[in-house]
Parts: structure tokens; C-alpha cells; sequence
């Protein structure tokens, strides 16, 4: 069968079922989002907790391992548990949409005694295959077979850039190796169904998958694409529409008289929209799976009761969050502005990145605070500079601290097409205090810092920091510990890598999370501990506009202009069409 026929027949298999499906994906939704989330979640912050840690991060994974084994093996315990819950949920939905379209008229419990039948049937020696797999598939959670239980295996955005930056090899080295995943995760996405429906085992599920497909990568990969394509037209055109609809509400002055009610109504419609295609797409990946699935169950009919009543209130309660989020959004009851921060002192490439060019430059667009790194220098002098070594910027192999300042400040960086010179701490401070420009300033840690590296920070600018009202934040957790107890009026923030076990305990003010993956609920977590989040670093429309609804306190952008034209549209402009867009914008891919 041609790739658009089976595209068409696997769109006629949902249709021709769509309340059935659906009713399985959102119940394993809410099951997920609602139910094993906040217990893994819990089990995971009261083991942490109970083992006295304050942080999980690369920094102390050697301090984890040889001193705190129990919390390490406890955590371990807890991914295995999330992996055999990923398992199950992808096999609940196989089990179901087979069920469905075998014609079974089956209860919960029939499913989950499916389910259960699979999980714990497998040979302990199978569950090594699962970590795996699962690990591979997850590049296919972009389109439909994605799990909020997994949603944490991610490379953070940062780190794909500084490979690439300053290791272009290993950078390439990623490329390949996503490649290869990514042709193994196509070449396995048989190897689940098989297990289930025909009985097999590990060995010969791969086997049979590897063959099934042989040959078939393109036709696959096309139907794939069929999907994508279809999800992103309907998303582009409807949205589109709704937009232009309430464009005219906005600027036709007979209109403007119903501009709010149908500005809630359109952004309703587009909440719903944007459900339903993330449905059709979790219905469409699964039917495409087993298209090609064999099944030796046998389902019995029964006969169950349907749970109107459950479906009535449940879909009552969605349309008045909706409506009820849409009134406070249009109403400037839920969200405020976030404060502004320059990463590294630069907008759009205006200059060299921590340098008195840069920021004087910047700051005349009056950032809230402009971000900025320092190091010590060979003789115990601090300088503003990032990289651990000058070899980007300047063509030298050698890290700062190999180096003195006065060497330092003579040594020519070139970025953006501009040419300066490596500027101290002294300097560039007392540039910002001239400009009455607010600092956030990070503690670098890197090697050549020595022990008494924040006790000397402290006690030299410690009270031009505290009276210009300037922030400090380091990823080295010790150093924020130790710049709170130094300076406890010092408002602090402790840097995050990614997002993994919640929120720390720390005596910072503040935590700063790269974006990629910081989700509501750490923000949300965070402010019932009255800490702080900064995002970094959000660089286009959409990663500002997502951080701005996740609620977060301050942005870290490398083009602060656009993110203060964005801030102005959310907040200022009067147009709702402008901020139905911006919604728009900031929505996770419904595929």
C-alpha cells in the first residue's frame, strides 16, 4: 500500500472511532498528569530529603555516589519504576486500540488486566531492552507517542551549543549519533506491539521488526511526514483564521463592542483545537504502529457501562478552565512582566560579550539587569570573561587563571565583527555604577579558582554590589552557600542546569534554570518556597512567550530588544488578536 493510502486508512480507522480513542488517551492523561507524576515526583523529593541533600546535580554526583550510596540507589529505584510505567502506558494504549478496533466492547479492568498480563510477564532479563528502548524512542515523542513521564530526557539547549561552539567535533559526533537513534528507534517501533499481540520474545520482536522494516525507511518516514504536515496545516489554518477573525472585532468600530466575549470565545476554540490535534496525532501514531501488527488475542465482548455522567462533568470542568484562564489572561490577572536580563552584556550581537563596549551599549536600552561572568586571574585579580579558556575569543590555549590581569586586559577578543579588549571586574563595574546599570553577576567555577575565591569577591566588592542592588549567581552551589553567609542581604541565585529532582534547598534567593527544561510546576514549587526563577536563555519569541506563561520572575535573553517588544505586546498592547498570537506562540507542539 502507497504512503498516502495508508495514510488515508489509518485517518478513516480513527474517525471511524474517534470517541473510543479519545476517551483511552485522555483517561491515561489524567492518570499520568494527576496520579503517578506527583507520586514519582514525591518519592523522589522525600528520598532526597530524607537522605539530608540539598541539590542533585553533576556538581556532587561523586559526593552522591561514595557518601549518600542509599539516595543514589533510591532514585535509582524510581527511574526503574517510571520506565515500567512508560511501559505500560504505551501498552495500555496498544491493547486499547487493538481492543477498539477488533470490535471489543472491553472495561477498564480488562484493559489494565491486559496490561498487567504484559508487565508482569516480562523476564527480568527483558527490562534492560526496555531501558533502552525507551531511551531510543523518545526523538518519535514529537510526533504523537510522547510521555510526559519521560519528558525530563532531553539534552538542554545549552550544552548542544557549547559543543558545537567550542568542541565542533564532539558537536558533529552528537549529529551521528541522534542519526543513529533515531534510525534504530524506526527500525525497533515494532518490537513493543510484536511482544504483546504475537507472543514473542525479545530476540525475535527485533529480529522481525529489523525485518519488517527493511527497505521500508522511506515509506515510514513518509507517513510520518504525512502526519506532520497534515497536524501543522490544520493547527496554521485554524489558528490563523480565529486570529484574523478577532483582528476584525479589535479594529472594525461597530465590533469593537463584543471584542472581549468573542476574544474568549476564539481563544477557547483554539485551546480546544490545539487538544484535539494533540489527540489525533497520540491515535494516528498508534494506529500506524499496529497497521502492520499481527494479534493473537482474543478480546470477549462485554458489555459496560459508558460513565456518561463522567465524560459530561469532566468536559464541563475543561470548558470553564478555559474559559476561566481566558478571562484572567485577557484581564492581566495572571501573568506579569518579567524582569529583563542581558546574557553576558550583549542584544543581538552588538558587541563583544562581557566587555565595556557591550555594555555600554546595552545598557542604553535599559535592561533590568545585564548578566555577566567572572574569573580569577593567575595573580588573584578578577576578570570579566566566560569561556573557560581564551581560545574562542582570543586564539589562546590558556584559561584565565594562567594568566594575570594586567596580562588579561591586554590581550585582544573578537565577536560580532568587533574587536576590544578582556576588561576587570573593577572596570566594568565601575562602568555599571556610572551607567546606574544593574548587574547579575556569575561566579564562574572553573578550575584555577582558588579556596577563598568568594571570601576575597566578597570582601572587595561586596558593598558596592549590596548598594548598587546587584545580584549574584553561580552553578557551583557552594559558592552561593557561602555568598549568603558572607553578604546574607545579597539576593542570590543558584544555577540549574536542567530540571530533574525538583526544587533544591538552599539559602539563595532565587534559582536560574535553563529553559529547555523548566516546566510550571518547578516554577510554581519555587514560589510556594518564596524563591524566584529566572529562565536562561531564551532567545526567540516563542521560548519568551513560554517562560513568560510558565509564570517565571526574569528572562535571560541574548536579544534583550526582543524580548522587551514582546513584553510590551503581552502587556501593553490592547489588541487581543496580538495576544491571542502570542499564546499561540508559546503552546508545546501538539505532536
Amino acid at each position: 500500500m502507497g504512503i498516502l493510502a495508508e495514510f488515508r486508512e489509518q485517518n478513516r480507522n480513527f474517525w471511524r472511532y474517534f470517541w473510543k480513542y479519545s476517551q483511552i488517551i485522555i483517561l491515561i492523561q489524567l492518570i499520568i498528569n494527576f496520579i503517578l507524576v506527583p507520586i514519582l515526583n514525591y518519592l523522589a523529593n522525600g528520598i532526597i530529603r530524607l537522605g539530608h541533600v540539598n541539590y542533585i546535580s553533576y556538581t556532587n554526583a561523586i559526593f552522591l555516589i561514595t557518601k549518600k550510596p542509599m539516595v543514589v540507589i533510591g532514585l535509582i529505584a524510581v527511574l526503574l519504576i517510571l520506565l515500567l510505567l512508560v511501559f505500560a502506558q504505551f501498552t495500555l494504549l496498544l491493547v486499547s486500540f487493538q481492543a477498539i478496533k477488533s470490535h471489543a466492547n472491553l472495561s477498564w479492568w480488562d484493559y489494565l488486566k491486559n496490561v498487567s498480563k504484559n508487565l508482569f510477564g516480562l523476564p527480568f532479563k527483558a527490562f534492560g531492552f526496555f531501558l533502552l528502548y525507551f531511551l531510543i524512542i523518545t526523538p518519535f515523542g514529537s510526533i504523537g507517542m510522547s510521555s510526559s513521564l519521560l519528558n525530563k530526557v532531553k539534552i538542554p539547549e545549552f550544552i548542544i551549543e557549547w559543543l558545537f561552539k567550542e568542541h565542533l567535533p564532539l558537536g558533529i559526533l552528537l549529529i551521528i549519533v541522534y542519526a543513529i537513534i533515531f534510525y534504530i528507534g524506526l527500525r525497533w517501533i515494532f518490537v513493543l506491539p510484536m511482544m504483546i499481540f504475537e507472543n514473542k520474545d525479545i530476540r525475535d520482536s527485533i529480529r522481525r521488526s529489523w525485518n519488517l522494516t527493511k527497505g521500508r525507511m522511506i515509506y515510514y518516514l513518509g507517513i510520518f511526514a504525512a502526519l506532520i504536515i497534515v497536524i501543522t496545516v490544520l493547527i496554521g489554518v485554524s489558528t490563523g483564521l480565529l486570529i484574523i477573525l478577532q483582528s476584525g472585532f479589535d479594529h472594525i468600530s461597530f465590533l469593537k463592542a463584543i471584542d472581549f466575549p468573542m476574544a474568549i470565545i476564539n481563544m477557547t476554540a483554539i485551546q480546544l483545537i490545539n487538544y484535539l490535534t494533540s489527540i489525533y496525532a497520540s491515535g494516528m501514531v498508534v494506529l500506524i504502529i499496529l497497521s502492520d501488527t499481527q494479534t493473537n488475542y482474543f478480546y470477549p465482548h462485554k458489555k459496560h457501562r459508558s460513565h456518561k455522567w463522567f465524560w459530561g462533568i469532566l468536559g464541563t470542568f475543561v470548558m470553564v478552565s478555559f474559559i476561566t484562564y481566558d478571562t484572567m489572561y485577557f484581564n492581566d490577572w495572571l501573568l506579569t512582566p518579567p524582569v529583563t536580563i542581558s546574557h553576558r552584556g550583549v542584544d543581538d550581537g552588538n558587541g563583544v560579550q562581557n566587555t565595556v563596549q557591550s555594555l555600554e551599549a546595552t545598557a542604553k536600552e535599559k535592561p533590568d539587569y545585564i548578566e555577566m561572568d567572572i574569573q580569577e586571574t593567575k595573580d588573584h585579580q578578577f576578570v570579566v570573561f566566560h569561556d573557560n579558556t581564551l581560545k574562542v575569543l582570543a586564539g589562546i590555549n590558556k584559561r584565565p587563571s594562567q594568566m594575570t590581569l594586567e596580562e588579561l586586559k591586554n590581550t585582544d577578543i573578537h565577536e560580532n565583527g568587533k574587536t576590544t579588549k578582556i576588561v576587570s571586574f573593577d572596570d566594568y563595574l565601575n562602568t555599571a555604577t556610572r551607567l546606574h546599570q544593574k548587574l547579575l553577576v556569575e561566579l564562574k567555577s572553573v578550575p584555577g579558582n582558588k579556596a577563598d575565591f568568594v571570601k576575597l569577591f566578597a570582601k572587595k566588592y561586596g558593598k558596592q554590589l549590596l548598594k548598587n542592588k546587584d545580584m549574584v549567581h553561580s552553578l557551583n552551589y557552594n559558592y552561593i552557600e557561602e555568598t549568603k553567609d558572607l553578604l546574607p542581604k545579597e539576593h542570590t541565585s543558584y544555577i540549574l542546569p536542567f530540571n530533574l529532582f525538583g526544587v533544591p534547598l538552599t539559602n539563595a534567593n532565587a534559582f536560574t534554570m535553563e529553559y529547555t527544561t523548566l516546566n510550571s510546576s518547578f516554577v510554581d514549587d519555587a514560589h510556594i518556597q518564596q524563591k524566584k526563577v529566572y529562565a536562561w536563555t531564551a532567545n526567540d519569541t516563542e521560548s519568551m512567550d513560554r517562560m513568560i506563561f510558565m509564570g517565571t520572575d526574569g528572562v535571560i535573553t541574548d536579544n534583550l530588544n526582543t524580548l522587551k517588544k514582546e513584553i510590551n505586546v503581552l502587556f501593553n498592547d490592547a489588541s487581543y488578536s496580538k495576544r491571542i498570537s502570542a499564546y499561540v506562540t508559546q503552546m508545546q507542539d501538539p505532536f
